[in-house]
């Protein structure tokens, strides 16, 4: 009997923790953002050097397959790799293919952006120029309004991963205040 009574008063807590949104990661485990690796949808800037036929610098988006259509070397994969092993691997391929004897591959970032939307004044999809939190993603598109549900803030990360913020606990302990990143995609639920 007291087993019984004590498994339905653990699994009402576990209940009330998933139901209410609490945070899915300790404050002392943020979420790591790679600034240094190229993301789908990314707008290269990419420059080839030192070669008599060079086409100068173009831009390519990297597509949904994670290629970028390169000068005579045609899809390349990109995203997922940090930049400075793209330019590498980009050069050794036109190499190895025998196109050039020598080459230097310079790879530049486009804008980035984070999206705010739900229950803020301004939804916006919002330059991202460095570390920025959540609260402060929130508080540069006009703040909550008052329907918005502070404590059940939902962050989707470029690679597909969700988190939810308790931004009232937020604004009192700045460790549970998550970090944005390139990509990610914020929603604030309305309150019911």
């Amino acid at each position: 009997m007291i087993w019984k009574g004590w498994i339905s008063a653990v699994a009402s807590v576990v209940f009330v923790l998933l139901w209410t949104g609490c945070v899915l990661r300790p404050p002392d485990k943020q979420y790591v953002c790679k600034d240094d690796v190229i993301l789908l949808g990314d707008t290269l800037t990419i420059s080839l050097l030192d070669i008599p036929d060079s086409p100068g610098e173009r831009q390519h988006a990297v597509r949904a397959d994670g290629t970028v259509n390169m000068f005579r070397l045609g899809p390349v994969p990109a995203a997922g790799m940090k930049f400075s092993d793209f330019e590498r691997e980009t050069k050794n391929a036109y190499i190895t293919n025998e196109y050039y004897k020598q080459i230097t591959v310079v790879v530049k970032t486009g804008e980035r952006f984070y999206t705010v939307a739900g229950e803020v004044n301004n939804r916006a999809r919002m330059l991202y120029s460095g570390h920025i939190t959540v609260l402060r993603a929130i508080g540069s598109c006009g703040d909550f309004t008052e329907f918005a549900n502070r404590s059940k803030v939902e962050i989707t990360r470029a690679d597909g991963t969700r988190e939810f913020v308790d931004c009232k606990l937020a604004r009192k302990d700045a460790r549970y205040d998550r970090t944005i990143c390139p990509g990610d995609y914020i929603l604030v639920p309305k309150s019911f």
